[in-house]
């Protein structure tokens, strides 16, 4: 049977780029230059780890500057919008991935499925370590619909939140852009002063992994979990110089940070 799909899937590769600790605005550029090349008819997936070199408030698309700059531990802060939507994220002991799929990879379809499919593998690498951790499930569906969310990603509950010991772990956001897909999202670490209340992999359990260890037990295990053969590559210089205009023309720009 002619099955072009799958056929596309076993030509397809992911790509992976190396780590990188960067200022929120080039770090949300490169994502969105990632994606924008995937919607322009790229069948690679690309993957990538990184962290940010001054701790950061990310907003979600949807939220209003204001609302952040009301919380006084957030009014000095540096803050970059992301293009994916969700809660506020505070950037600091964590690890942050990001994930580009093309159109026609299958799990680019349906959303849920990405998700589950990538959280999947992150609760993979943390068992490796002996932290029992699972996706929240579906019992967190109808508060997560019907009340007024929180500022911040991590003291919300939805269904694809990875949990152990009741305590939120990872939590992910996407955006779409002419059927490809970017998913990207942050494994807590650790509890930061600013968030205490925030608690990471190392504060519930019993770890002393750092940021590069789970760096590349993610690069690891991700390109499996999408049916891909990995790839060790650098940015492609076409897609780093996108990133820049797009880091001067939006990340950097303070319409875009405060147009809502």
């Amino acid at each position: 049977m002619h099955d072009p799909i799958g056929r596309s899937l076993r030509e397809m590769t992911c790509h992976v780029l190396p780590h990188e600790a960067a200022l929120g605005p080039a770090n949300m550029a490169l994502d969105e230059a990632l994606l924008e090349s995937a919607a322009g008819g790229a069948s690679t997936a690309y993957l990538r780890t990184y962290s940010w070199a001054t701790p950061t408030l990310s907003l979600g698309y949807f939220q209003e500057l204001a609302l952040a700059r009301a919380t006084p531990r957030f009014q000095s802060v540096p803050v970059v919008r992301r293009l994916t939507g969700g809660g506020a994220i505070w950037h600091h002991h964590e690890v942050t991935y990001a994930l580009v799929i093309p159109t026609h990879h299958p799990l680019a379809r349906a959303s849920t499925a990405l998700y589950r499919a990538v959280h999947a593998a992150i609760t993979a690498a943390l068992e490796d370590h002996g932290i029992s951790a699972r996706r929240r499930g579906e019992t967190a569906a109808s508060d997560h619909v019907y009340r007024k969310r929180p500022l911040l990603c991590f003291t919300d509950n939805d269904p694809e939140d990875i949990v152990t010991k009741g305590v939120k772990i990872v939590g992910s956001a996407q955006r779409r852009r002419r059927g490809a897909m970017l998913q990207h999202g942050s494994l807590l670490l650790a509890k930061s002063s600013r968030t205490p209340e925030l608690l990471g992999v190392c504060d519930v359990a019993d770890e002393s992994a750092g940021l590069h260890d789970w760096s590349d037990q993610l690069l690891a295990r991700i390109p499996d979990a999408l049916g891909l053969p990995r790839v060790d590559v650098a940015v492609p210089d076409e897609i780093r110089e996108r990133a820049w205009k797009l880091q001067r023309a939006r990340y950097q720009n303070p319409s875009w940070t405060g147009f809502r």
